[in-house]
């Protein structure tokens, strides 16, 4: 049955695109983060939904009306050079089978993404594609809240909408994601116009906000408690009205405070344990990138962590040694797959998004939309959480930060539509 609902919601998808093409490109979003594929059982398993959304949405591009505030920003040029170098990179991938399979996805998503912005034209849009990250994202979390309702949670417990550990079948990816969907909840709380009935709406996404929060911390992963911090220092540094953060912010904590026991709060606690073996190893593997790198500086491709070993002593005097270890990292993640010149190309695209949504103020100022200088302060604390999540994660490859990428770009594009307005 749920098969059969999916591939209607496919084919519905498929069918209305032909009308309004950006919808081809909602749906590639929509299928990257849900991944359908994997919550169904049958019949659309087999199906490369993503690649004929992908196929659809250039197809697309060449026939968008051309419009002065619609051009290449330097988030798209920094991307497409990204996405360029880690493909120059698979010619001296030191595992290259399992290199080709990450390239496969990995760098189709970077050049997908590149082309959101183009069909990013008016608010309705902008806010269309959030609500879409939104809403695919809240399948998993409300999946996985529901059980942290019942059950209480726990480190690892496969809770989730997806079976295994990877994608945000992964408690720490999960953690993060669920985490820095909060400020996009809040934004359409505030200034959403697509869906009727705004009373339900609000109500609708307080709910949201309830089962992000249930997510995080039933998940028992320490990221989620970074991230959890972030968002609340950010929230009242970046609020207008900083009393009503923090009071806001002591909701949050009175939201999740029932559902904390003993065993969260053990394992929170060794968050800065130098002993302890997950903690430590994520240490020994990025020292061994550094080493890797220091004779090796333009990287040895996709998945290259397959090949490490290390050996370290720990301050209690035992030895910890780790081999075939992953990254845990998004920025050692990249340093030991691109290099030098990939975590330098990275770590500017991170810079320019920043700074992107950072001009919320001036944006403001310049066409007067509150809700175009709001967007800018909410999707900033969302990629800020997100770079503070991907210390402990290796993430760096997954969709949804390349969507923060696009949102940036045609954060610009709007900007300057509605400057001229």
């Amino acid at each position: 049955m749920r098969s059969i609902f999916l591939l209607g919601v496919v084919l519905f998808l498929l069918l209305r695109g032909f009308r309004s093409p950006f919808l081809f490109v909602l749906a590639y979003v929509w299928a990257s983060i849900f991944t359908p594929q994997q919550v169904a059982y049958s019949i659309i398993s087999s199906i490369p939904i993503s690649f004929i959304f992908a196929a659809l949405s250039f197809g697309s591009v060449f026939f968008l009306k051309k419009v002065d505030y619609i051009k290449w920003r330097s988030q798209s040029i920094i991307a497409g050079g990204f996405a360029v170098w880690m493909t120059v990179t698979l010619l001296w991938a030191v595992v290259p089978e399992a290199a080709y399979f990450k390239w496969d996805w990995a760098v189709k998503g970077i050049i997908f993404t590149i082309i959101i912005p183009n069909f990013v034209r008016n608010r309705q849009d902008f806010e269309a594609f959030i609500w879409t990250i939104l809403i695919s994202g809240m399948a998993h979390c409300i999946a996985f809240g529901a059980k942290v309702m019942l059950s209480g949670g726990g480190y690892g417990v496969p809770l989730g909408l997806v079976a295994g550990n990877t994608g945000y079948g992964e408690g720490s990816t999960l953690a993060m994601f669920s985490v820095s969907l909060i400020p996009m909840v809040m934004y359409l709380y505030f200034h959403q116009t697509l869906l009727p009935q705004p009373r339900f709406v609000k109500l609708m996404l307080v709910t949201f906000l309830v089962f992000s929060l249930l997510s995080a911390i039933g998940t028992y992963a320490r990221t989620a408690l970074v991230c959890l911090v972030v968002l609340a220092s950010c929230l009242i540094y970046y609020g207008k009205r900083r009393l009503v953060n923090v009071i806001l912010v002591l909701i949050f904590v009175g939201v999740i405070y029932p559902f904390i026991g003993a065993g969260w709060a053990d394992r929170m606690s060794s968050i800065d344990n130098n002993s302890e073996v997950s903690a430590m190893g994520r240490v020994a593997v990025w020292k061994w990138v550094i080493d890797y790198v220091k004779t090796h500086p333009w990287g040895g491709s996709f998945d290259m962590y397959r090949i490490n070993s290390y050996t370290m002593d720990l301050p209690d005097g035992s030895v910890l040694t780790v081999a075939n270890k992953a990254f845990h990292s998004i920025y050692f993640e990249v340093l030991g797959e691109g290099g030098i010149p990939g975590i330098l190309i990275f770590i500017a695209l991170i810079g320019v998004t920043i700074m992107t949504f950072m001009r919320h103020k001036k944006i403001l100022e310049a066409t007067g939309e509150l809700w175009l200088g709001d967007a800018g302060r909410y999707l900033l604390i969302s990629t800020l959480v997100f770079l503070a999540g991907g210390v402990f994660i290796g993430v760096a490859f997954q969709s949804y930060f390349y969507y923060l990428v696009a949102l940036s770009a045609a954060y610009i594009n709007l900007g300057k539509k509605y400057e001229h307005a």
